[in-house]
């Protein structure tokens, strides 16, 4: 007659950086007794080999195909000190919007906005794709062109400030704090430029009916809610309570947002504020 052993084997799951998962399985002494691979289909593996190769050459060409000692930061100047500044969003809150009645308003357009109105006073994008999909649109731009990335072939009068990280707001005017969206690196380049109160225009943050933008949108897919909600909206908070301690007033003119942590109004009353 056999015997059945009363020793519980626990199973531990181990994953070492840049090795193949494994499975090892020890008894209660804690003397592992064997370790074997976990199988995983020849599909699985090739697309695991061709995701870390593309990788490995995207790390390679940071690291090897820019010289950030040669990168010449610019200080921004508080022109608009005290007035009254309209960031243009791309939510689809926008989308009956007659943006001839910005004419006479201090804009800063962020990303594809400058499509819709290329009369914007500045444009400003942080994702580099950016410039690479509407390089044209961008270098014929008359207005003041700032971003935080300044890969790629820019032209001279693109204006590069630092990455000083995602949370807050930055107060050397030779950088800017991101928030994982544009939106949040041009609240804080309107407050270098010396807003006093600013309004923001398409800040959503959020899918309405399925439409992700009020324009087509961009050569990706769109943002999902998830994104917004995990990533984008949570970064707001602390820029918030930064800008109220500098008495910097910021309206949210989209009555919908699921943006919170700014007074909202409707953009019919917003564009009553100067």
């Amino acid at each position: 007659m056999v015997k059945k052993s009363n020793i519980i084997r626990k199973k531990i799951v181990v994953k070492p950086a840049g090795k193949r998962r494994i499975q090892r399985v020890e008894s209660p002494d804690s003397k592992p007794n064997r370790v074997r691979p976990i199988v995983r289909s020849v599909k699985h593996q090739r697309a695991v080999r061709r995701n870390t190769k593309l990788r490995d050459n995207n790390r390679g060409k940071v690291k090897s195909g820019f010289d950030w000692s040669k990168v010449k930061f610019h200080s921004v100047k508080a022109k608009w000190k005290g007035e009254t500044v309209f960031i243009i969003g791309g939510g689809p809150s926008l989308k009956d919007f007659n943006f001839n009645s910005l004419k006479s308003k201090r804009t800063i357009a962020i990303n594809k906005a400058i499509l819709t109105y290329p009369q914007a006073d500045v444009a400003y994008w942080s994702d580099s794709r950016v410039y690479n999909w509407y390089k044209g649109d961008i270098d014929n731009f008359k207005g003041d062109k700032y971003t935080m990335k300044p890969y790629g072939p820019l032209t001279k009068d693109i204006r590069i400030l630092k990455n000083c990280g995602k949370i807050g707001l930055e107060l050397d005017p030779t950088g800017i704090r991101h928030g994982n969206n544009s939106g949040h690196a041009a609240v804080n380049l309107a407050y270098h430029l010396g807003a006093s109160t600013i309004v923001l225009l398409g800040f959503d943050m959020r899918n309405v009916g399925g439409e992700s933008h009020f324009h087509d949108g961009y050569p990706t897919r769109k943002t999902r809610d998830a994104v917004y909600e995990k990533n984008m909206i949570p970064e707001f908070y602390s820029i918030a309570e930064d800008l109220k301690k500098r008495n910097v007033t910021v309206i949210n003119a989209c009555p919908g947002s699921a943006l919170t942590y700014f007074r909202k109004m409707t953009i019919k009353q917003a564009l009553l504020l100067s």
